[in-house]
């Protein structure tokens, strides 16, 4: 079967080292939407912290979000899908984990934005690299008591997010999370993800597919992170970076080249010359 969804990442897969989306690979998405194959953002991020994409991206109608935890119907603003952690959840984790040396985000039901606390934000490139710490304090909500935002909390939350400094405060984190039913997932070597149990971005574009009544073999994915592999497995056609983890590029049926190479566009470009149809 032809491929009708292309499910993409974001960081270290649509956009290069330097968080931009090059011409290169924005002509091959328009080549395939104007083939009828429907562009999907599948993302680790909140939707308020890709504005500049759904922009750049107007043939886009839907994108899974926040690693899997939910489907939103963009024309609509319609949520196809959700799997969510409580404002219980949410209180338990957080003050099973808060003395970590960690920056602490919380994805925010109330306003659509995620909170962390304004000391981390401040100096975010000691948890990150300089061009994703910018993104952080250009779209996330500084708090100066993150600990009284969550004792106030109330409603749903899809996902709660840390970036440590060091191995060690990760490994921490593990150790106490041994046990607990949620889901864990990881982007990178100093990140990690806490969602309701089952949740990855396999799940998100399965139940997209479902609601657009496509099969996995019309699904293609592509991605780099270790949170990417769920749909690179999932996807009939799964396709990993160049720059990709160990555990993308053992998930993936092929290897592109990197981010900075145009490696998604390749990638693109490479199915829709081989479903070009016969003159």
């Amino acid at each position: 079967m032809a491929i009708k969804l292309i499910g993409i990442d974001i960081d270290g897969t649509l956009l290069n080292s330097k968080k931009e989306l090059t011409p290169g690979t924005l002509d091959a998405l328009r080549q395939a939407a104007d083939r009828g194959v429907e562009i999907v953002i599948s993302t680790g991020r909140f939707l308020s912290e890709f504005p500049e994409l759904v922009e750049a991206l107007p043939m886009m109608r839907y994108t899974v979000t926040c690693t899997g935890a939910q489907v939103l119907d963009l024309k609509t603003g319609e949520t196809l899908a959700r799997h969510a952690l409580t404002d219980s959840e949410l209180k338990r984790l957080y003050e099973k984990l808060k003395h970590l040396d960690a920056m602490f985000q919380v994805f925010s039901d109330q306003d659509g934005r995620i909170h962390n606390r304004a000391s981390d934000l401040r100096q975010s490139e000691r948890f990150c690299g300089p061009a994703l710490a910018q993104v952080l304090r250009r779209t996330h909500v500084a708090e100066e008591d993150l600990d009284a935002f969550v004792a106030g909390y109330t409603g749903l939350t899809n996902k709660i997010h840390m970036f440590f400094s060091e191995h060690q405060a990760k490994a921490e984190a593990l150790a106490l999370l041994s046990g607990e039913p949620y889901a864990l997932m990881e982007s990178a070597d100093n990140d990690l993800e806490l969602m309701a149990p089952g949740v990855d971005k396999g799940l998100g574009l399965r139940e997209l597919a479902a609601h657009l009544g496509l099969d996995r073999s019309q699904v293609m994915a592509i991605g780099d992170g270790g949170n990417d592999a769920a749909m690179l497995r999932y996807a009939g056609l799964g396709v990993a970076m160049g720059n990709a983890s160990p555990e993308a590029l053992a998930a993936a049926d092929q290897v592109t080249a990197t981010n900075d190479e145009d490696g998604a566009a390749k990638a693109i470009l490479a199915v829709l010359e081989q479903e070009e149809p016969p003159c």
